[in-house]
């Protein structure tokens, strides 16, 4: 018999970061998953036992320690060991910065398994995470207070260099960088010729090497932190159109919703109004 315990929770403003749920389980032997594609990240954690996660023309023999990520609408399969099942845990989640976490904790589109040694915290974690779920008031920060404690523990397992993670190069922490600055001043008229001088590069080397690790130039970066920030100001704030357009880098209001029709479909107006953003932007 399947033994496997879930919790979850939506909030549907826009966020930085968002928690969507968190399961374990004990599985049975040969008990696979796909292929199939998910909708947002999933991060599943073994406790024990064995299985394979095969994505691309990859698969990786995992076992008690690793730690494998499923990326939104990249096809995947998993199976649990016949003789050796798996008992893992997961959580899935999204938000606007997670490709800058899961990136620094080793995660890439050709790497997407890490290990990870804390057994202890990485339980602990998602303890904090089926207790936050019991909560009321204090839900929402709990939860994502529980969520940033397990990526966290990533990130600092990825400084032990573990088997399945490539080194940081300079160049890696030149994108570090070019991201840390843009969210730190997107508010502002910033210019990717700014940053660039900032960081003692050139214009044309920075968004070779953007487009090389994240795969968009950085001035669509730039844009897509911007429209997020707009999106928290549209649900939370009573601020007009054009005092968020100011608030998140934009010259005028005509700008901010010409940039945001593009990349959602639909106006600010129609988004404070209640329309869904496309699945595949939320």
């Amino acid at each position: 018999m399947v033994n496997h315990t879930i919790a979850q929770y939506s909030i549907e403003a826009q966020q930085d970061i968002q928690f969507y749920y968190t399961g374990t389980e004990q599985c049975v032997p040969g008990q696979s998953w796909g292929p199939a594609i998910k909708q947002n990240y999933k991060i599943f954690y073994i406790h024990s036992g064995k299985g394979i996660y095969r994505v691309g023309k990859e698969t990786y023999h995992l076992s008690q320690g690793h730690v494998f990520l499923i990326s939104p609408y990249v096809l995947s399969f998993f199976a649990a060991d016949e003789v050796n099942p798996w008992n893992f845990s997961w959580v899935a989640f999204g938000g606007g910065i997670v490709q800058d976490y899961l990136r620094q904790a080793g995660f890439t589109p050709d790497n997407p398994v890490i290990s990870c040694d804390r057994e202890l915290e990485i339980r602990q974690c998602f303890n904090k995470l089926f207790d936050a779920n019991q909560q009321f008031y204090s839900k929402p920060l709990q939860l994502t207070s529980a969520l940033y404690a397990f990526l966290a523990l990533l990130l600092e397992s990825s400084q032990q260099e573990p088997p399945f993670q490539q080194q940081k190069t300079m160049k890696d922490m030149y994108v570090a960088q070019a991201i840390s600055f843009m969210r730190n001043n997107y508010a502002r008229h910033l210019t990717i010729e700014e940053m660039a001088h900032t960081l003692g590069l050139s214009r044309k080397y920075i968004t070779s090497l953007f487009k090389a690790a994240i795969g968009t130039p950085p001035q669509h970066y730039l844009g897509e932190i911007r429209l997020s920030k707009a999106c928290e100001l549209l649900t939370n704030t009573s601020l007009s159109i054009k005092e968020i357009a100011y608030s998140v880098g934009y010259t005028d209001q005509l700008h901010l919703s010409r940039m945001f029709k593009k990349l959602y479909g639909i106006s600010p107006s129609q988004y404070r109004e209640g329309i869904r953003l496309p699945t595949s932007q939320q």
